[in-house]
């Protein structure tokens, strides 16, 4: 096997590939988590560094013969001498040194110092493997592939995988991302336990030890990473657009604020890359400068998602879309790369509005064309519209019900508090508003984001503060109303979300806390915004999207209810199943019943406003609002339902199955656009049709019985027959899954403790419906 030296001019070895071939591939992490992330540093490393990294001695020696190899020195050269006679001088480190200088001539390198980092946390679920990782293991343990070296099965490997046909990649990825989702589920769970608290408090001790320790001596790693920041992030782009606060840096800025931003932008492009990856994998031509779409159909699509999103949330208005159409179709110059990512991105989001511009494929096409004019150097040039295209982008991850909309929400929310504080200042008023709409927006995404899919929320109080609130209230606008509104609903539904994570917590307290904040925003909604103000004789001169926002501003108001209601439906469900042996709850029953009509009450009042917005060509069949609600309404109608013919008592049975209905229909009109409306079909209608067969056989046997045919008087027909529990546990218990866990992110199989998901036979997941 040839040498790769200084001196052999081919690539730098892979260090997986050197550590696995010395049989050294356990202290590949190690290595890693201490800064020796490729072969190049490790080439660096000193005999201190192998002494506290716990490498055993035999382990050692074999490293820095392989180092030592690779510099060039003879194998003849002993590195160190045993203490026998005859032998040759040992070879120092400053020997092995001065070779390497006589045999190349290498760049200088920064010395490495060891960075202490704490214990890992043996208490935590394991981290999965990826899926290349995984496709790596299964193809070794073929024996024709098991009897190459080393360097020829890595390289084997990575050839099959590049020529591996999409759909069976897709398996592969498919079920490693489950396999992460899990973990993060297992996480979640983890979280709540006294090993995390005791961790996290370890973690504070450790660092507090080694700040006191680095005073004095080199910075510290915050401080060095802050001032790369500093340097990398300010600078401003020559086109970046006049109302651009990119020259502020906060005067409040701190090492961490930096860290942090660096961090988040640095996850949220590893997901627009493996995003763009599955898209362009098909060898699809993007579009660029030179190779653009027509001008008709962009500016179609892109004035189709301001009208669909402008009135519920700020992203983009129509000027801005002509000054980016005028500097692409009709350059006075050269197009800049983040002009170029805006118009494909917002062309992308909107062909999700206006379905006739732009077929699915080219639709896809258009947003991985984006994301390649959009990255970590581009972002550096104007921080506001970085903002607002990764909120564009997670918006556009949000249609395609792929889950890397929340780490470009949390990189979007980095970047507003690290540079937002300096703009909140008189002279900065005019770029300030702009910079707080969009801050506002991220909030909302992320609050949504948190009570849909069950993530903890990234946001603060101080975003609140600074974010949620008019700049000038007697001159808000109905949208910056609406906004407003929009913003402060969905972070009471996230507390809402967060504070009743399990049935126990749903006391007396907790509920009357959350319902008076739900009963004041309610109260504090403007007139205009209110739904009596819509619906009366007069009412204000709004816009069709417009009116639209606001009814589903006040569709996520009563899901907030829900939100508040459903842990006591699914506790008290049990109760009843077991004959109260599971009391899950701490309510009475009468405040128990109380609010299971609440619950009930707020299912029919988003069924009716439902009814209210129609899908004419202005609203995505898409919509994730509206399928999330229409889904979680028709559920808790049907969970209605399913308690009263239970309890024998089939009043309102046929009132919460009508709405129930109505909701169903409207996730029909969306069944052939998103397969998510279609999956929640499937399960749904199953559950209404057996809901619907027992109630009019229940209504049937008290109309026909003997007694009520000897009775004139109707009142007095024979009471209900009640149902067995028997025949209702299922459909109890299906409802209940749905209602606490809709993406079946914990699923468990029984004799099994750990949280698997259902695999259909290609590989995809039958419960968990996102990418």
């Amino acid at each position: 096997m040839a040498i790769i030296s200084p001196s052999n001019p081919t690539a730098m070895p892979e260090l997986p590939c050197v550590l696995g071939r010395l049989g050294l591939t356990e202290y590949t992490k190690v290595l890693a988590d201490n800064g020796f992330h490729n072969w190049e540093t490790v080439l660096d490393i000193t005999e201190e560094d192998l002494t506290t990294l716990n490498f055993k001695l035999g382990h050692r020696r074999a490293l820095q013969r392989e180092i030592a190899t690779y510099r060039g020195v003879p194998s003849a050269l002993a590195l160190e001498n045993d203490g026998s006679p005859g032998e040759q001088k040992p070879l120092s480190t400053s020997a092995l040194e001065c070779l390497a200088r006589q045999t190349t001539t290498p760049p200088p390198r920064e010395k490495r110092r060891y960075r202490r980092h704490p214990r890992p946390d043996t208490n935590a679920p394991k981290k999965p493997k990826t899926a290349y990782v995984n496709f790596a293991d299964d193809l070794r343990s073929s024996p024709e592939i098991s009897a190459l070296s080393f360097v020829d099965i890595a390289r084997e490997v990575g050839r099959r995988w590049q020529e591996l046909p999409p759909e069976k990649k897709r398996v592969w990825e498919s079920n490693a991302a489950r396999a992460m989702q899990e973990f993060e589920a297992q996480m979640d769970e983890y979280k709540k336990t006294e090993n995390w608290r005791k961790y996290q408090n370890y973690l504070v001790e450790f660092k507090a030890q080694q700040q006191a320790a680095s005073n004095g001596k080199r910075p510290s790693t915050a401080t060095r990473t802050d001032s790369f920041v500093r340097r990398d992030y300010s600078r401003v782009s020559p086109s970046a657009s006049s109302d651009s606060p990119v020259s502020n840096l906060s005067s409040g800025s701190t090492s961490t604020e930096a860290e942090q931003c660096h961090n988040a932008l640095t996850l949220a492009f590893s997901e627009l890359v493996s995003l763009r990856g599955e898209i362009l994998g098909q060898g699809i031509r993007p579009y660029d400068e030179q190779h653009l779409p027509p001008e008709e159909l962009v500016r179609r699509a892109m004035y189709a998602f301001v009208r669909g999103t402008g009135s519920l949330l700020y992203m983009w208005t129509y000027r801005e879309v002509d000054e980016i159409l005028d500097r692409i179709y009709r350059p006075q110059k050269p197009v800049d790369a983040m002009t170029l990512a805006e118009c494909f991105t917002v062309a992308a989001m909107g062909a999700h509005y206006d379905m006739d511009c732009f077929p699915d494929r080219i639709r896809r096409v258009l947003y991985a064309s984006g994301t390649l004019c959009f990255n970590e150097k581009t972002a550096r040039l104007d921080y506001l519209r970085t903002m607002r295209l990764l909120l564009s982008m997670a918006f556009y991850a949000l249609l395609e019900k792929h889950l890397s909309a929340r780490y470009l929400i949390a990189a979007g929310l980095q970047i507003a508090r690290w540079k937002c504080p300096a703009l909140l200042t008189p002279q900065a008023e005019s770029m300030g508003e702009s910079w707080r709409r969009v801050y506002r927006s991220l909030i909302f995404m992320d609050c949504w984001l948190s009570y849909t899919l069950g993530y903890p929320s990234e946001v603060n109080t101080n975003d609140i503060s600074i974010a949620c609130v008019a700049y000038r209230p007697d001159m808000a606008t109905v949208d910056e109303q609406i906004h407003i509104q929009t913003s402060k609903v969905g972070l009471i539904a996230a507390e809402i979300s967060k504070t009743l994570a399990s049935p126990e917590l749903a006391t007396r307290e907790n509920m009357a806390i959350l319902t008076g904040k739900l009963e004041s925003w309610r109260m504090g909604v403007p007139h205009a915004l209110q739904i009596t103000t819509l619906t009366s004789d007069n009412p204000p001169n709004l816009t069709l999207y417009q009116r639209r926002a606001i009814l589903m501003v006040h569709i996520m108001y009563l899901g907030a209810l829900i939100l508040l209601y459903r842990q006591l439906l699914v506790a008290a469900a049990e109760t009843q199943l077991t004959d109260g042996v599971a009391m899950a709850i701490t309510l009475p029953p009468d405040d128990a019943q109380i609010y299971r009509n609440e619950c009930a009450m707020a299912g029919q009042q988003i069924a009716r406003i439902l009814q209210l917005i129609s899908f004419d060509g202005t609203l995505t069949k898409r919509c994730w609002i509206i399928i999330y609600w229409a889904f979680t309404a028709s559920i808790v109608l049907l969970f209605s339902a399913t308690n009263k013919l239970m309890e024998g008592q089939p009043d309102g049975v046929e009132q919460d199955l009508s709405y129930g209905k109505s909701c169903l229909d409207i996730l029909e009109a969306c069944r052939s656009f998103e397969p998510i409306a279609a999956r929640y079909l499937d399960t749904l209608w199953p559950l209404y049709d057996s809901l619907r067969e027992i109630h009019h056989r229940m209504v049937g046997r008290a109309k026909t019985s003997i007694f009520s045919l000897l009775q004139a008087d109707p009142n007095l027909l024979s009471p209900p027959i009640p149902i067995s529990k028997a025949e209702m546990g299922p459909i109890s218990e299906k409802l209940s899954v749905l209602l606490t866990d809709p993406f079946g992110r914990k699923q468990h199989i029984p004799g099994d403790n750990s949280m698997r998901r259902l695999l259909n036979s290609d590989g995809s997941c039958s419960v968990f419906w996102w990418k």
